[in-house]
């Protein structure tokens, strides 16, 4: 029947044909075509006037009096080709219904009159949101089977209710061994032969809609090899609820198979295997052991499987560290060891059993805390080392409020170390750590974090025990140390840093304790320096200094002074040159201040260089002033003295300024000598060949002997201030000078005191027969242009006093 004319039949009747629509449609519009053309709604569906966002009052308008233009465009677009080619037009369009956007299926059917005309048209609209998303889902579906079947690494095949195979993938070819058109024309029970009567079995229930799960068979190949497998068969349903077909994946077992036949033929094998296995092997069940190898016997000291057979397994095996494993394994006798377990699950006639390889850790824990002893330990003091002290402190930074840091410093501890021996040196340090370790308690912390210095964190709950601990340390680290056999009294220095909330860090407190005890040895005033903050200023000048020192030689920010030396048996006068710098912004800086800085760089080497320069300059004016007899000392640093090239430079210096060497006299100081006896030696005698004198400056004050410097060639010693002070007022400081001197002579070595300040000291000390003398009795230093005025008025006074 033409629908058009079913619709102009039925027309007539409006309410029998609206009742009709409502039952099949969500939507039903009635529009009355009219010119233009334009199309007026005339009757929409019960319930439809939500749906499509129309109102009562919409009713007997046009589409393009309700929508908005390019809604209403598109729907007049959609009823003008219905008109046009007096044809059903059928689209699809999204629709919004209370918000939600639903996608509808609309079908415009025009009503064509007898005489060709058409008044009237009908749109049917319903909701196919639902349809779609089946459709898509299907398409997903289809499109995963696709790729399962492309993907899978199992044989799978589709058949129908017949066994008729109507889908394979690759896997399929692989396992039987035929191509995909060999396979396809075959039945699936030709590969089945065993199984045939289980198969159509099989049919059947899977036509009833049941499923067969892990069934394992044996395939018949191409080659006449039979393959094995694990099948399960999931019934196909068709639209209409029923089974259309079967789905089979077969998990090829074959390699499996095999192996547990190759398994059971060697199972006689892997039993020696167990039995021999190095490591202990334990079987339990339910926790109580059923067996256990050889080398598990040996580990629990059990003299045979009767001794530990069906006891429990954690009678020998506690948990030690559940996180890596370990486990404490104690042995029948009591001993323990450390060990790790694996664990699965087998097999044990008949029973679930848990199979144990026990891996001896014992030795291998004792090598891992001896690599972590030496990672964050001294090995020479078995103290803690900075990076384990850094650790611990950042940790209680953020944990405790009241915390001290002290860096303990041993004062010339390389000399120590260099004069005495390393083995002796090792000792001075175990000597200190072991005092430190007789004050330790629960509230410190030690390390050593250097070669020379120690810490310790100390918490303390009122500011007078950190106090009382840094009196206790200093008198209990500055008492006199017995080092083999000997009596050697060392200085030890100690800085100290509070953390407080501007200092809360590791780094912080290290480097404010290590101002201060630098600021201790420095000072040369207090042995216990606490930080504070005009230490930075300080460390700050002295950065400013270390770097303005670089370029105050080329800059001639330095002068030379002199202080005569006086020979109260010859009457000969020489002096020393004592070097001074102004500095541009600073001024004078006290020599005290810029040499040890100056000796920590290589600086000293320039500057050393320029002091034996200048002086060759200033003896070369002096010479011709008239003090022809004039001889002038300059000090050697150590780094200079270790110069590979000294002998040459020395040697240019005197020739280029046409200076005799024999004028002169290198002041080296008692610690550089004893550092490398053998390699000082070799430097001083190619001094002395030059005819340069050498002295030994600051004599007294170091480790050194006068039987011991009897191997050296020098020609004379310079005893130091700090003996010749109060020696006049002082009977014992008189004899050990007087001793001193005695010594000397004997090894023909001439004797110059330094610090002579007074005519007690003068006259006494001419009386023990010391040879020459300096200090400010006779004159302080003074620069060049003064000096000749200076060495007129002490020949005279030598002069008269010797008279």
């Amino acid at each position: 029947m033409n629908n058009n004319r079913f619709f102009h039949d039925v027309i007539v009747d409006e309410q029998l044909l609206f009742t009709i629509m409502n039952r099949l449609f969500d939507i039903v519009y009635l529009m009355k075509v009219e010119e233009g053309p334009r199309f007026r709604y005339v009757r929409v569906s019960e319930g439809a006037l939500p749906l499509a966002n129309l109102t009562e009052q919409d009713i007997g308008k046009c589409i393009e009096d309700v929508y908005p233009k390019e809604i209403a465009d598109h729907l007049n677009k959609q009823y003008k080709k219905a008109l046009a080619t007096r044809e059903v037009v059928t689209y699809r369009d999204q629709m919004n219904v209370k918000g939600e956007l639903r996608m509808a299926e609309s079908m415009i059917v025009p009503i064509v009159k007898d005489d060709g005309t058409i008044p009237y048209m009908i749109c049917f609209t319903r909701d196919i949101t639902e349809q779609i998303t089946r459709e898509q889902q299907f398409a997903e579906i289809h499109q995963l089977f696709h790729l399962f079947l492309e993907q899978s690494h199992d044989a799978v095949v589709m058949f129908d209710l017949t066994g008729r195979l109507l889908r394979i993938n690759k896997e399929v070819e692989r396992l039987f061994g035929w191509s995909e058109n060999e396979v396809m024309v075959k039945n699936i029970a030709h590969f089945l032969p065993k199984y045939r009567a289980q198969l159509l079995k099989s049919l059947q229930k899977l036509s009833l809609g049941q499923s067969l799960k892990s069934v394992r068979l044996s395939l018949r190949r191409k080659d006449g090899k039979r393959a094995y497998v694990f099948a399960n068969i999931t019934p196909v349903f068709g639209k209409d609820g029923t089974v259309v077909a079967g789905l089979s994946l077969l998990r090829d077992i074959t390699d499996v198979i095999h192996a547990q036949k190759q398994q059971r033929r060697s199972e006689e094998l892997y039993r020696k295997v167990i039995e021999f296995f190095p490591d202990p092997i334990i079987i339990q069940v339910d926790g109580i052991v059923r067996y256990t190898n050889t080398a598990g016997l040996t580990m629990l000291e059990a003299t045979g499987m009767d001794c530990v057979k069906g006891k429990r397994v954690s009678d020998f095996l506690t948990p030690y560290n559940e996180q890596t494993n370990e486990w404490i394994l104690t042995s029948l006798s009591g001993a323990k060891k450390e060990v790790t377990v694996k664990e699965t699950t087998i097999d044990y006639h008949g029973q679930n059993a848990q199979f144990l390889i026990i891996r001896d850790l014992t030795e291998q824990k004792k090598k891992e805390r001896k690599i972590k002893f030496m990672s964050q330990y001294d090995p020479l003091t078995a103290l803690p080392n900075r990076s384990y002290l850094r650790e611990i402190l950042n940790d209680l930074l953020l944990r405790v409020d009241n915390i001290v840091l002290l860096l303990i410093d041993i004062h010339r501890f390389q000399f120590i170390n260099d004069f005495l021996g390393h083995e002796n040196g090792d000792q001075l340090l175990k000597e200190v750590a072991r005092r430190l370790k007789k004050l330790q308690s629960e509230q410190m912390f030690l390390a050593r974090v250097g070669d020379d210095e120690f810490a310790a964190v100390y918490r303390y709950e009122k500011k007078e025990e950190a106090e009382w601990l840094l009196t206790t340390l200093d008198r209990s680290l500055n008492e006199p140390y017995f080092i083999a056999g000997e009596k050697l009294n060392v200085t030890v220095h100690i800085g100290v840093s509070y953390a407080c909330d501007a200092n809360r860090s590791a780094e912080g407190l290290l480097n404010n304790a290590g101002k201060a005890v630098y600021y201790a040895k420095t000072n040369g005033i207090n042995r216990v320096v606490e930080y504070e903050s005009k230490l930075r200023d300080i460390f700050v000048k002295r950065i400013r200094l270390e770097n303005d020192l670089k370029t105050a030689v080329g800059n001639n920010e330095f002068s030379l002074y002199y202080q005569p030396k006086v020979n109260l048996r010859t009457g000969e006068i020489s002096v020393e040159a004592l070097i001074r710098w102004k500095h541009p912004q600073l001024g004078m800086v006290s020599p005290a201040e810029f040499i040890p800085i100056a000796e920590e760089t290589s600086v000293i080497e320039e500057i050393g260089k320029w002091v034996l320069q200048q002086s060759c300059h200033d003896f070369r004016w002096l010479h011709s002033s008239g003090f022809s007899t004039l001889k002038i000392a300059v000090n050697l640093s150590a780094r200079q003295f270790i110069d590979s090239s000294l002998k040459t430079t020395v040697a240019n210096i005197f020739a280029n300024t046409n200076v005799p060497p024999s004028s002169f006299v290198f002041e080296i100081t008692e610690t550089t000598i004893m550092k490398e006896p053998n390699e000082v030696i070799r430097i001083l005698k190619s001094l002395k060949e030059q005819g340069i004198t050498i002295a030994i400056d600051d004599f007294g004050v170091s480790y050194s002997s006068l039987n011991y410097l009897n191997r050296f060639p020098i020609d004379a010693v310079k005893i130091d201030r700090s003996f010749i002070r109060d020696f006049h007022k002082n009977e014992k400081g008189a004899e050990i000078v007087e001793a001193i001197i005695s010594l000397a002579h004997r090894l023909n070595l001439s004797v110059t005191a330094e610090g002579v300040e007074t005519e007690d000291q003068v006259r006494l000390l001419a009386e023990k027969g010391c040879d020459e003398m300096q200090g400010y009795y006779f004159s302080p230093p003074v620069p060049l242009e003064k000096l000749p005025n200076v060495l007129t008025k002490l020949y005279s006074w030598v002069r008269s006093w010797k008279s």
